[in-house]
């Protein structure tokens, strides 16, 4: 009898698991995009007096808009309204949480040759500005919305990594031993078992707003800033859609290295990244990115996430770090 029971109640809490993937596979399908940004918004910002002005000039939605998702949640419980006071209910949170963001891998392998002197004993995400590691102004903004599956695909000098494990325990690392041989492409091949539904990170970044790294994420994009003119990686808009990505380009968006992709385009990519990097014969020459949006652009619908450039900073080489941090100004080996 005991036996028995114990079978039903497994078939029980199999069709319970596979009733909640469904109806949160349902409701990924029929939230849309404003009422996504307005119940992420709320759950960030917490329980508060918000106007319709002030949603719509934080969000980017017109107020009409706003107003109608306003209504449609509130209708369905997923807020709680009492006129300008709005509140994320539990089945709000339940609505966003197909939605959230659990996984990032990070691209540490490179060499950081503009970096020299200062990169001859250790990766260039290992250096500090000011006292801190550049890495970890990456790995905080990700912890602090509460992701903790990171893998970071290490090369150059990878046993310095070992560092950052008393702070990080939950790192996972992936060794590239191809690194200088090849493009970027092999940290992506590297690391492509853990390419799903993640943040795409280059580890190099300094990052002053931490903001930059959300919780919740609609649709796959990629970080920029808007520039009128650079002579920097970028890429435009077309239809709201990532396009002529290149380097070089007047009213576009700087490139920065920290995406997001969706669980179709992490698929679509990890497909893309193996046959391009085995079958192409310059496969191992490409940057990673410049597979989805220039060699197989047309399988993919790339977003901007817009930034401003004070939120990351881009230290290119040996002069801006010193700039920043002038601790380096006699550092040794200089010419």
């Amino acid at each position: 009898m005991a036996g028995k029971l114990y079978i039903i109640l497994k078939a029980l809490n199999v069709l319970s698991e596979e009733f909640l993937h469904k109806t949160c596979t349902e409701m990924r399908i029929i939230m849309n995009r404003y009422q996504f940004e307005v119940l992420a918004f709320l759950e960030k910002n917490g329980k508060n007096v918000y106007a319709i002005r002030t949603l719509s000039d934080k969000l980017k939605i017109s107020g009409t808009e706003v107003s109608k998702a306003l209504d449609e949640l509130t209708n369905i419980g997923a807020i709680l309204r009492n006129e300008n006071l709005l509140e994320i209910t539990d089945k709000g949170l339940d609505m966003l949480e197909p939605y959230r963001v659990k996984r990032a891998v990070i691209m540490a392998a490179g060499f950081g040759s503009r970096m020299v002197p200062v990169t001859l004993d250790r990766p260039k995400p290992m250096v500090k500005v000011n006292g801190v590691r550049i890495i970890d102004t990456l790995l905080d903004a990700l912890v602090s919305v509460g992701i903790k599956d990171i893998t970071l695909v290490r090369g150059y000098k990878k046993e310095k990594f070992d560092e950052i494990t008393d702070k990080y325990p939950f790192i996972k690392f992936v060794d590239n031993d191809v690194y200088d041989k090849t493009n970027n492409i092999s940290s992506a091949m590297a690391a492509l078992e853990h390419i799903d539904e993640c943040y795409l990170c280059e580890a190099d970044l300094y990052i002053s707003n931490p903001d930059i790294i959300s919780k919740y994420q609609y649709s796959s994009n990629i970080l920029g800033s808007f520039s009128i003119e650079t002579d920097d990686w970028s890429y435009k808009l077309d239809n709201g859609y990532i396009t002529d990505y290149k380097k070089g380009n007047t009213f576009c968006f700087n490139y920065y290295g920290i995406s997001y992709w969706n669980k179709d385009d992490s698929k679509k990519l990890r497909n893309d990244f193996k046959q391009v990097y085995e079958e192409e014969q310059d496969g191992k020459d490409y940057f990673w990115e410049f597979i989805p949006l220039v060699l197989r652009k047309e399988r993919y619908n790339v977003e901007v996430r817009p930034c401003e450039k004070s939120d990351i900073m881009e230290i290119d080489n040996f002069y801006e770090l010193v700039q920043l941090d002038l601790s380096y100004k006699d550092y040794p080996g200089q010419e």
